[in-house]
């Protein structure tokens, strides 16, 4: 019977090939090939190739909630260093990765949110999760005083993401994560606009 490292294994190559290729432009075969499984055991996991695309987009939420979010919004933490912390670590990622990539959870985005429901439906879903986690950080720099009493804060933190978001687009289409640290750094000077000391 089939175990749960190969549902991994089958996972970790259709992800990196995801990632660097997108959903339509890699293919089942493309992805047996890769990590050198049968049909019979891919289609025991995944019983279409949209369900193996689902399951990547949970993983890949798992994963940067985990390494990213977790470390990141510490509640024992300052609520602008919670902020900070998160673009630094996004910053460090690109740099491990030479800017290449960008972020799986944006390219899906991009590619998938006109032409599949489902995935839209999830990838919003996903991006609320992160923004409403920017947004208590922000709410809790308003409690403490250290928000401005004007800024509006679903709205500064939809500009948070979007901001982050296309630090990464940029960084990939230059392959340089240099373009991705200096598009953060002016979005951390925007955010200090709204910091009362």
């Amino acid at each position: 019977m089939p175990n749960t490292s190969t549902r991994e294994h089958i996972l970790d190559a259709a992800s990196r090939l995801v990632h660097l290729r997108g959903f339509n432009n890699t293919s089942v075969e493309e992805i047996l090939k890769q990590c050198g499984v049968g049909k019979g055991n891919f289609y025991y996991y995944f019983k279409s190739k949209d369900e193996l695309g689902f399951a990547i987009l949970e993983r890949s939420l798992e994963r940067f909630s985990a390494e990213l979010i977790e470390k990141s919004f510490d509640p024992k933490k300052d609520p602008w260093q919670q902020i900070h912390d998160f673009l630094g670590f996004l910053v460090d990622r690109a740099r491990q990765q030479d800017g290449s990539g960008g972020c799986i959870l944006g390219n899906l985005a991009i590619e998938m949110s006109d032409i599949h429901e489902e995935f839209r439906r999830r990838l919003n879903k996903a991006f609320d999760r992160l923004r409403s986690r920017i947004e208590e950080s922000l709410t809790q720099a308003r409690a403490t005083g250290t928000l401005r009493s004007d800024a509006d804060i679903p709205r500064l933190a939809h500009f948070i993401v979007a901001g982050f978001e296309g630090a990464l687009m940029m960084g990939k289409l230059h392959k340089d994560a240099d373009v991705v640290a200096g598009v953060i750094e002016e979005l951390k000077g925007h955010l200090a606009q709204y910091r009362v000391a």
